[in-house]
């Protein structure tokens, strides 16, 4: 059967790392510790950078990648490849635009009603648990926490349990981060075991970037946590086919055999993924592995992004592209997500005309079709 993996991965690997051993590279701690994190060490694997830009731009925003996430980036044209855009700084960033801003959703202040905790909707609750990842996603929508350094503690936990038993109507809660699963694996266990002592929680969601950044850190240990705890959701965030590896594919197998369910929210990017056949592969990369494809966000206005925002309509005409031409449980949702407004599912019109005998509606191949009442 097929597989959609980056095809760079392996030479690329064996052309930046071939001193390392398959033990280390696949040692998740060994990439944590090794992890690139400046312009000039960026400088021995891409000839072609602008060292006093980018450590300009990390000054602002800092920097961050393993190599892992490193080798699937074109070493001939780093900042041209829709990897290495996603995590590379860029002089771009310092571009002004005024509806940008660094926490336009107020997760910090305003939608925060105890430390930690960010609340959007009466149903649910963001649970922050650090502000540590292994890589920096330019684009990130939690920079306001990359030096705020909000890091859920033992106390915090306690009080959040409280909130929870205070707020009954809440049924579902949402690990993210910075990265969760780079939390300590006993305070992770005690994390999913405190929210899920909560009578009114059904189900535990945990956003991550884990098995794109870092699919080594799902270890049978990490399994063996997972295993206790269901339902529980991974939503994983790959934003390009080349993102994926064989060693995607071991980590996604792990997580299925503990019980959990996978889905994916991408963000759509100009100059990564803004087109219907790269957003086609994604997709189908994604069904490949079982992980369904639940959203593609329009870029959030967070401040230092405008060079990746494209025009909602891209995104619409990416949606037309893609309904009709491959299997429906391959198609997201587009959404913005509003600010003030929560998330708004962004459709092609295919309804043309209604009247008291039916309703006239465009195909996906843009044929003119009645359907009676």
């Amino acid at each position: 059967m097929k597989k959609i993996f980056n095809p760079e991965y392996k030479n690329n690997r064996k052309k930046y790392f071939s001193d390392i051993s398959d033990d280390k590279w696949n040692d998740w701690q060994w990439q944590i510790d090794n992890r690139i994190t400046e312009a000039n060490q960026l400088k021995n694997f891409f000839q072609n950078i602008d060292v006093e830009a980018i450590n300009k731009v990390s000054e602002r925003f800092s920097f961050s990648v393993t190599p892992y996430f490193l080798s699937l980036i074109n070493n001939d044209t780093p900042l041209n490849d829709p990897v290495g855009k996603q995590i590379i700084p860029d002089i771009r960033e310092f571009k002004y635009d005024s509806r940008l801003i660094l926490d336009p959703f107020k997760e910090e202040n305003e939608r925060s009603p105890i430390r930690g905790v960010v609340q959007r909707y009466p149903d649910r609750i963001i649970l922050v648990t650090t502000n540590f990842c292994p890589a920096k996603c330019r684009y990130c929508t939690r920079k306001w926490n990359w030096d705020k350094c909000q890091v859920l503690t033992l106390p915090m936990l306690e009080n959040v349990v409280a909130y929870l038993k205070k707020h009954p109507e809440i049924r579902e809660v949402i690990l993210t981060g910075g990265e969760p699963f780079l939390l300590n694996l006993d305070f992770l266990d005690s994390v999913l075991s405190a929210i899920s002592s909560v009578e009114s929680i059904e189900v535990i969601r945990i956003g991550s970037r884990i098995l794109s950044f870092l699919p080594q850190r799902i270890t049978d240990d990490v399994i063996s946590i997972l295993s206790k705890y269901s339902p529980i959701w991974i939503v994983t965030h790959f934003n390009h086919p080349n993102e994926f590896t064989p060693d995607t594919e071991k980590a996604v197998k792990k997580i299925l055999s503990a019980g959990c369910a996978l889905c994916n929210q991408s963000v759509l990017l100009k100059e990564v993924n803004d087109s219907v056949d790269v957003m086609k592969e994604l997709v189908h990369a994604l069904q490949n592995i079982l992980i369904k494809p639940y959203y593609i966000f329009h870029p959030d206005l967070i401040e230092g992004t405008s060079h990746f925002r494209g025009s909602i309509n891209d995104g619409i005409q990416i949606m037309k592209g893609l309904r009709g031409y491959t299997g429906g449980i391959c198609v997201p949702y587009y959404v913005v997500d509003l600010p003030e407004g929560g998330k708004i599912p962004l459709l092609p019109e295919y309804i043309l005309k209604e009247d008291e005998k039916g309703f006239l509606f465009s195909n996906y191949e843009g044929k003119e079709i009645f359907y009676s009442r």
